[in-house]
């Protein structure tokens, strides 16, 4: 077991530093590192296999940096979303628990994209965190070459790689959220990755925005799900959308959510004439100010509970 503690009672003050200290071959229990309370201003890749990563109240644990899209390049060019990423996971097998990942470049209509967290490795396992940001909160997908693994290239570990993510190639590669709060307001859940979030809590900004922006590869049977959810938020009431696709065939799902005001009467939404909602984007037994689902988008799916009981944890997330 490592600690780390801002104080200097632990075994290092920084967490890239412990993670850095792991061993590259993991033992037969995951390597555990122990995060006491304070505020780290760190950008953290944990490109290690089988770790243990374990605050001690998402409350007083917090990692945060500020990197946005529209940092410079030396050259004058801006980094763009990939780069801004303050917690990055590129490793298997990565359970992070009772943290808080920040992202404070601020408004996106101002910096840009700004990413908490760049969950780019799999089988990863999130339990009572907390995810804030604003535009591009959460992103679950590969690693965009060549600019975000020559800039990690030291720290690659095992994700897999892209050209262009929002391609939303077939993948393999698997996230799961238990218990997390994640803010944000424009598209602030993305990716490709196969999600499963379990009793999450979704608030939007007071900027109104998308709480998903999914590129599912249309081969891929699943993409987000979301079961036993609460979309909530400071926006005006309707100015949340469930989502819009970032490519054409994406799939996200919300079973048995719980949605008040603040989310749009009409549920998902087009992006374009050619990214449209399609009957892979979905409902089933909403709850809340939201549970009519008469004003919602006419391609999005109202799934029978036969339906539902196919879209199961064990299928949609080990399904191949």
């Amino acid at each position: 077991m490592i600690i780390v503690a801002k104080d200097g009672s632990g075994d290092f003050t920084s967490l890239q530093e412990a993670i850095d200290a792991l061993p590259e071959t993991p033992g037969k229990k995951p390597s555990l590192v122990k995060i006491r309370p304070g505020i780290y201003h760190e950008k953290v890749v944990i490109h290690r296999n089988s770790v243990r990563l374990v605050g001690e109240d998402p409350e007083t644990t917090v990692v945060t940096w500020s990197a946005c899209a529209k940092d410079l390049h030396e050259d004058g060019t801006e980094k763009t979303t990939f780069l801004s990423a303050t917690l990055m996971t590129t490793g298997r097998d990565i359970e992070v628990e009772n943290l808080t990942v920040r992202n404070d470049a601020g408004d996106g209509r101002v910096v840009g994209q700004a990413v908490a967290v760049y969950a780019a490795g799999d089988r990863g396992v999130w339990r009572n965190c907390r995810f804030i940001a604003h535009q591009d909160t959460l992103y679950c997908g590969p690693l965009r070459t060549p600019d975000v693994v020559k800039d990690i290239a030291p720290r690659l570990g095992c994700a897999e790689v892209h050209p262009l993510v929002q391609d939303g190639p077939l993948t393999s590669s698997r996230q799961y959220f238990e218990n997390c709060y994640i803010q944000g307001d424009v598209d602030f859940i993305f990716g490709c990755y196969r999600c499963w979030f379990e009793r999450c809590t979704l608030f939007m900004n007071e900027r109104g925005g998308f709480y998903t922006a999914a590129n599912t590869n249309p081969a891929q049977p699943f993409g987000f799900v979301f079961s036993r959810c609460l979309l909530t938020g400071a926006c005006k009431p309707g100015q949340g959308y469930l989502g819009r696709p970032w490519r054409k065939g994406c799939a996200t799902v919300f079973l048995e959510c719980e949605m008040d005001e603040h989310v749009a009467p009409e549920g998902f939404i087009d992006w374009d004439e050619e990214r449209v909602v399609t009957a892979r984007c979905g409902e089933w037994r909403t709850s809340g100010a939201r549970a009519d689902q008469s004003p919602r988008h006419p391609s999005q799916k109202r799934l029978t509970d036969e339906e539902a009981a196919k879209v199961t944890l064990q299928f949609s997330y080990f399904c191949q």
